[in-house]
C-alpha cells in the first residue's frame, strides 16, 4: 500500500522540525564514515501485507478478531490524535490527556483551523489556551508540537512559526548555504497540565536563530544512563564561527523542570567529518514550505469520514458535543443501530473493543 499525499506531508512535517538533525553530538565523535547498502523488500512491511498490525488499515484492524486497539503503537493517545466529523463537514481533532475512563481532552483543531482548548466530557467547560506572539516578525502559525510525560503531569509544547526578515534571511545565507532557505524562526511555550485538564504552569522562550539541530524530551541522567521526565530538555545548536581553523557552534540546553525553566550555552567544537561537511553546498528542501502549500491546497475539501476504529476511541472518551451527528458513514446508514448508538453515548455507556466491534462495526 502506497502512502498518501496527505500520509506523506503529515510526515514532512515532523521531518521539517528535525531538518538540521545530522549533526549530532553522538555523530561529532565518529571521523570515519563507514557506508552500509541494505536492500530491504519495503512492500512486505507495508500496509495491510505487513506483519504488524500497527501497519494495516483501518478496515483490515476492524475485520480481524486478533487485533488490539490497545497494544496498537499507532492508537498511542499522546503521539497521535484522534478524531471525529460532525454532520460530515466539520471534522474534530484531540488527544486524551489519560487512558481513564472518561478522560480530560486537549481539542487542537476544528475544520481547517487550529483551535486549542482544555475540555471535559462531551467537549464541556472548555479553556482556551490563547498562544501569544513572541517576536515582532509576522506570525505564520501556533502548532501543537508535542504531549510529552513531566512527572505525574503533562507538557503541552507548542511551537510558534514567524516569517524571517530579509537581514534575517540574507544573515542566514551568510553562515552557510544550508541555511539560505530556512523561511521561520521558531519560539516555544510549554503549558504543564494535571491528567485531569488542570493547567498549572505557562513558559516560553525563543528559539536561537539559524538553528543546525535540535532535540526536545526527557533529560538523560548521566548516573543511571536514564531519561529523566521529571527535566524536558531542549537542546539545539547555532552557527558560532565556521571561518576558522577550529570551527565551532554555540550549544543551547533549556531545562524546564514544573514551571522552572533554565538556560545555558556553551561551545561545541566540530569534529574532522562536520568540518568537511561545511565545505559542501547544500540544496535544501523546505519542507515545511510544502507542508503550508499542501494544507492550504485542502482548505474547504470535505474531510475524511472516521473510520469504526476512530468511533471506538470517540464513544469513550466521550469527545464528541452530545445532539450532533457523528460516526462512520456505514453506522449512520443504520437506523435503529445508529439510533442507539447516540442514544448510549449520551448515556454515558462505554465498551471493551470485542463488544463495540460486533455491535458497530461492519465486519463484512
Amino acid at each position: 500500500m502506497k502512502p498518501s499525499l496527505k500520509q506523506i506531508f503529515c510526515t514532512l512535517g515532523f521531518a521539517s522540525s528535525l531538518i538540521f538533525t545530522a549533526l549530532t553530538p553522538a555523530h561529532a565523535e565518529l571521523d570515519i564514515e563507514e557506508k552500509n547498502v541494505i536492500y530491504i523488500n519495503a512492500s512486505l512491511e507495508d500496509g495491510d501485507d505487513s506483519t504488524y498490525p500497527e501497519n494495516w488499515s483501518d478496515e483490515k484492524k476492524i475485520r480481524d478478531k486478533t487485533y488490539n486497539p490497545h497494544t496498537d503503537s499507532s492508537q498511542n493517545y499522546l503521539h497521535h490524535p484522534r478524531y471525529f466529523v460532525i454532520n460530515g463537514k466539520n471534522a474534530v481533532y484531540y488527544y486524551p490527556l489519560s487512558e481513564s475512563k472518561h478522560p480530560a481532552l486537549l481539542y487542537t483543531r476544528l475544520a481547517d483551523m487550529n483551535f486549542y482548548a482544555l475540555t471535559q466530557s462531551y467537549g464541556s467547560s472548555k479553556q482556551p489556551l490563547n498562544l501569544k506572539p513572541q517576536l515582532p516578525n509576522q506570525l505564520k502559525d501556533h502548532q501543537l508540537f508535542s504531549i510529552q510525560q513531566h512527572g505525574k503531569n503533562l507538557i503541552l509544547i507548542f511551537r510558534s512559526r514567524y516569517v524571517l526578515t530579509l537581514a534575517e534571511k540574507q544573515h542566514n545565507a551568510s553562515l552557510h548555504s544550508m541555511f539560505a532557505d530556512n523561511t521561520y524562526r521558531i519560539s516555544y511555550e510549554l503549558i504543564e497540565v494535571t491528567a485531569q485538564g488542570k493547567l498549572l504552569h505557562r513558559t516560553s522562550f525563543i528559539a536561537p536563530n539559524p538553528e543546525n539541530g535540535m532535540s526536545f524530551g526527557p533529560k538523560l541522567n548521566e548516573k543511571s544512563a536514564d531519561y529523566d521526565n521529571n527535566i524536558i530538555e531542549y537542546q539545539t545548536k547555532t552557527p558560532g564561527e565556521y571561518r576558522t581553523i577550529k570551527p565551532y557552534d554555540i550549544e543551547h540546553l533549556y531545562d524546564y523542570q514544573h514551571g522552572k525553566l533554565s538556560k545555558h550555552t556553551q561551545k561545541y567544537m566540530l569534529s574532522p567529518s562536520e568540518r568537511a561537511a561545511l565545505k559542501e553546498e547544500y540544496e535544501a528542501i523546505d519542507a515545511e514550505k510544502m507542508e503550508d502549500e499542501y494544507r492550504e491546497s485542502q482548505r474547504g475539501e470535505t474531510p475524511e469520514p472516521s473510520s469504526c476504529l476512530n468511533d471506538f476511541w470517540v464513544f469513550n472518551d466521550k469527545a464528541a458535543p452530545k445532539a450532533v451527528h457523528w460516526g462512520n458513514p456505514w453506522l449512520q446508514q443504520q437506523t435503529v443501530l445508529y439510533a442507539k448508538f447516540l442514544k448510549e453515548y449520551e448515556q454515558g455507556i462505554s465498551y471493551k473493543w470485542p463488544a463495540f466491534r460486533q455491535l458497530f462495526c461492519k465486519l463484512r
